[in-house]
């Protein structure tokens, strides 16, 4: 068994396929670059400071003349000077207050370079439809805009449609002087992986792995098993999309990076390669039922062959002074000498043994 899991890193097949090609291919980040067709292949949006998306839902904006409840930038909960974008948030308004998206993107098929311009305390984000028929190398390099004495360093994450949206629901939150949302977050700060599911106020990456936290460069490559989608327990099948977060705030997380005080420059490139051979989802659970089968019928064989090697064993010897089976029956050896029934012969009685 450990050789058919070691056989992929041995193959010399397209180095596509092995373990030590996907490896290698995180660092290639090179290819035919095709424009980006924005909300088409790949979208745009953000997350910033000055705005909050749940104002209309919680209730703290003012009523406009009309009567109808609106945003308004005097409302209690930020005061002005706060809700004004600043030079440190260089995004433009269609990014954050069309964050969710709404298009539905075609399958990522090409490769695609893009710069995005992160303001401080913000979120910026590459919306794409990832293709499980490719796999996708990732590779995003992170500088400052402004001159900085420390270290620069930043978050990256990948995450699916449905943990972005409480990725952002805890974004907001933290920008909300009315919410006690944060600071459930915060106390629980993060939270173990086996326990990570059951947490209301936790977010998660994809597959709980795709964290790159207080990095300036970071490259990775990923296989989707199959098309990504989510059934929830009352509802149909919902579509998901994938969010490359760049991520410049202080979240709750204990070892991402602080808020950078700059303006941030992302340098995204998205490279796919068509994959001509899948194995099927329930390969893996095949393998490891044939192991499981394996473990339970091995002590079964192990004694059938213990058994069977004393009969080969026995088969082999001579006649003499072999043990009655239930297989053999007794067999008498060769009479020698005086050839007598036994009824005739005359044994010593205990009297002459006393004597003797």
């Amino acid at each position: 068994m450990i050789l058919v899991f070691m056989m992929p890193m041995f193959a010399t097949g397209s180095p596509n396929y092995s373990l030590v090609g996907n490896a290698s291919a995180a660092d290639a980040c090179n290819g035919d670059i095709e424009p980006v067709l924005w909300n088409q292949t790949v979208g745009r949006s953000a997350l910033v400071p000055h705005y909050n998306y749940y104002d209309m839902y919680w209730g703290f904006g003012d009523y406009d003349d009309d009567g109808k409840k609106g945003r308004d930038h005097e409302s209690q909960q930020f005061p002005s000077e706060a809700r004004e974008p600043t030079e440190l948030n260089p995004e433009e308004e269609w990014m954050y207050r069309n964050w969710d998206g709404g298009s539905q993107l075609e399958p990522l098929t090409s490769n695609h370079h893009a710069t995005m311009l992160v303001g401080n305390d913000s979120i910026g984000a590459l919306r794409v439809n990832l293709s499980a028929q490719h796999r996708t190398t990732i590779c995003i390099s992170l500088q400052s805009l402004n001159e900085t004495e420390d270290d620069y360093s930043a978050d990256v994450y990948l995450m699916t449609t449905s943990e972005y949206d409480r990725y952002t629901e805890l974004y907001y939150s933290y920008h909300s002087e009315n919410s006690f949302y944060w600071d459930i977050a915060e106390s629980l700060s993060e939270v173990s992986p086996e326990w990570r599911s059951m947490d209301f106020t936790g977010w998660r990456t994809y597959r709980d792995a795709h964290q790159y936290e207080s990095v300036d460069e970071i490259n990775f490559a990923l296989n989707l098993d199959g098309p990504e989608s989510y059934t929830p327990l009352f509802g149909s099948e919902q579509w998901q999309n994938f969010y490359i977060v760049i991520d410049t705030w202080d979240n709750n997380h204990d070892s991402d990076s602080p808020a950078p005080g700059v303006v941030t420059a992302a340098d995204v490139t998205i490279i796919t390669t068509e994959r001509s051979f899948i194995l099927p989802n329930y390969t893996v659970a095949l393998a490891f039922l044939l192991m499981m089968i394996g473990v339970a019928i091995f002590p079964f064989i192990l004694n059938a062959r213990y058994m069977k090697s004393g009969l080969e064993q026995a088969e082999n010897m001579p006649n003499s002074g072999l043990v009655p089976s239930l297989e053999r029956p007794a067999e008498l050896p060769p009479i020698t000498g005086d050839e007598r029934p036994a009824e005739q012969k005359s044994y010593p009685s205990i009297e002459s043994n006393k004597e003797t």
